[in-house]
């Protein structure tokens, strides 16, 4: 439920405070000035109070993307110069129905390929694969999920492999499928939700709060779009996306919160 905020009521009490007293005393006038302190306090509070939207349980619609599915994007450091370009497709897997999402980047001479394989239904990750290529040597992560166990295999540039068990929540989705998997969300003004996420070539799960922030109208190579911005903040990074606001809802620019690199969209088909 949402709660009111009655901020106006408390500066008029304290004005009215003020008026009445018409000759204050020096612990008067301290006592306003504590007053005026407290009256700040709470005003500021409940400022963030209010503004802070309350998380969603995290219920996935059906997928609004299409087999075959391709985004192509620009890709800009953060001092503004064009680095590269990223590709993101998405396929049905035939044997179950479910997705896999390839994504692939070029960025500043590396060239990084994931695909992650996702079920048909809230779209949890069942098996990833990552090649990473640089300066002519490439390094692999592997990883097979099964409920709350995940398997990584990790091959370094040397060519050697270690092989590495986590256990995890049951419910996690792969980082790189969040910018995909969202678009199935009920995006609107004020909407909040948690999502548990996991990326295997770090080995670990972080809690991603992912909140729709505004609406705001933005142009990229690809054209004009009016979009939700959506923040998806973890421990220590925030990433920045604008998702379309009429179907497919596409997302037509993000800024990655690790790389602080800016995608934004020149091709949806």
């Amino acid at each position: 439920m949402r709660r009111e905020c009655l901020l106006p009521n408390a500066k008029r009490s304290y004005r009215e405070e003020v008026t009445q007293s018409k000759n204050p005393s020096a612990a008067a006038r301290v006592f306003s000035l504590s007053y005026l302190l407290f009256t700040l306090s709470f005003f500021l509070i409940s400022l963030t109070a209010c503004s802070a939207a309350q998380p969603q349980p995290l219920i996935f619609g059906e997928p609004v993307w299409a087999d075959g599915e391709t985004s192509a994007y620009r890709v800009t450091n953060r001092e503004g110069r064009i680095v590269g370009t990223a590709s993101f497709q998405v396929g049905k897997l035939p044997q179950d129905g479910g997705w896999t999402l390839t994504r692939e980047i070029n960025d500043a001479g590396v060239t990084e390929l994931a695909a992650i394989e996702m079920q048909p239904v809230g779209y949890r990750p069942v098996h990833s694969y990552l090649v990473r290529t640089f300066g002519g040597v490439k390094e692999v992560v592997e990883a097979e999920i099964e409920g709350a166990l995940v398997d990584i295999s990790l091959t370094n540039r040397r060519g050697a492999t270690v092989y590495q068990r986590v256990q995890v929540t049951s419910d996690i989705r792969d980082e790189r499928t969040l910018l995909l998997i969202m678009r199935a969300l009920p995006l609107t003004q004020g909407y909040a939700t948690r999502i548990n996420s996991f990326l295997p070539v770090a080995g670990k799960m972080e809690r991603v709060a992912l909140q729709v922030r505004r609406s705001e109208s933005v142009t990229v190579p690809a054209g004009p779009f009016d979009t939700w911005v959506v923040e998806l903040k973890s421990n220590d990074r925030t990433t920045k996306a604008w998702v379309a606001q009429t179907a497919p809802f596409p997302v037509v620019k993000f800024i990655d919160g690790r790389s602080q690199a800016t995608f934004e969209l020149t091709g949806f088909e």
